[in-house]
């Protein structure tokens, strides 16, 4: 039975499961066609009229094979002694992101990146219904070593805790909002607008920042301009077009400056505000917490003495190479 178990010495949640059977399949079970090996649909844009669990999809959720986070199963909370067990109640979804099995975040259209987003607001609004999850990480890797090449897709894994990131930067911002009432991610934004040297990229929404203090040497930020906690209120039509203008630019300076390399990409938006166990819980967070997006680039690079970690580029002259990358407008 899997099971969540938490070290009470670090505050880590480990989650013991066995390991399932490899899917080993000759086709593509993602593209055109092969929809029976996919799993039942969960979520689809498509043609109007084509039939689920059919072709003529532009954007289309899947269940993920072996899924480590299942709704069907009833969420316990257990004390153990003197330590605390909860089952894997969630969702492990993929969000297939183009019919098309070599496309990648560089070679897609900003019309299709900009239907991803509206499936990702989609899916945290279905899935945040569901008061017993409680935190929500959609991410996306590129190149992961040892990976083979496949299709290009998403992933959602909701679960009934929070993520040791998000209560992380939740207890940071916290923090800073009760010192200071302000957000630390609008200080933030306000001072790197102000100095430059760590801009990307402005746009009337957004800036990409690479941060004062990155944990790789090719880390970005997209950072929106307008406070919100969460990405799923902030996303209209106006700002859903701007972000996939500028994550297509983006990943396309990545690919042509920087040789294509592997990255980690994770939306940082709020958890669950449904999903309240503590009285208190999330009481400042509309104020203190702002929704980001964080890139990674090669992340299994990463370099740390004791938990410190080491970048050997300062983050100024990485920023001034993205900009030089940045793809330049059509004459």
């Amino acid at each position: 039975m899997e099971e969540l178990r938490k070290d009470p010495t670090r505050g880590d949640w480990v989650l013991i499961r066995p390991r399932g059977a490899p899917h080993a399949q000759d086709a593509c079970p993602y593209c055109p066609g092969a929809e029976h090996l996919s799993g039942p649909e969960i979520a689809a844009y498509r043609k109007e009229g084509s039939p689920a669990d059919g072709p003529d999809w532009t954007v289309r959720v899947v269940p993920e094979p072996d899924a480590y986070f299942r709704t069907e199963w009833e969420l316990v909370r257990e004390g153990v002694g003197m330590f605390d067990m909860i089952t894997p109640r969630g969702a492990s979804e993929l969000i297939l992101e183009s019919p098309h099995h070599d496309d990648t975040l560089a070679t897609m259209d900003v019309e299709t990146i900009e239907a991803v987003l509206w499936m990702y607001r989609d899916r945290l609004l279905d899935l945040k219904r569901d008061s017993q999850i409680r935190d929500i990480l959609i991410s996306r890797r590129h190149k992961k070593p040892g990976v083979p090449p496949h299709h290009p897709y998403s992933r959602i894994t909701a679960i009934p805790i929070v993520f040791y990131e998000t209560r992380r930067e939740l207890r940071e911002a916290r923090e800073y909002y009760q010192y200071k009432r302000r957000c630390v991610y609008c200080d933030l934004l306000r001072q790197e607008i102000g100095g430059e040297e760590r801009v990307v990229r402005l746009t009337p929404f957004f800036a990409a920042v690479v941060p004062y203090a990155p944990r790789v040497p090719l880390e970005t930020w997209i950072v929106p301009r307008q406070h919100s906690c969460s990405f799923e209120e902030a996303l209209g039509p106006e700002v859903g077009r701007d972000l996939a203008q500028l994550l297509s630019e983006y990943f396309r300076a990545l690919a042509a400056g920087f040789g294509d390399p592997g990255y980690e990409c994770a939306l940082r938006t709020a958890p669950n505000l449904r999903s309240r166990i503590l009285q208190g819980d999330w009481a400042t967070i509309r104020d203190d917490y702002h929704w980001h997006i964080q890139v990674a680039a090669e992340p299994e690079r990463a370099n740390r003495v004791g938990g410190i970690y080491i970048s050997e580029t300062p983050p100024e002259a990485t920023a001034a190479q993205l900009r030089d990358a940045w793809p330049r407008p059509a004459a």
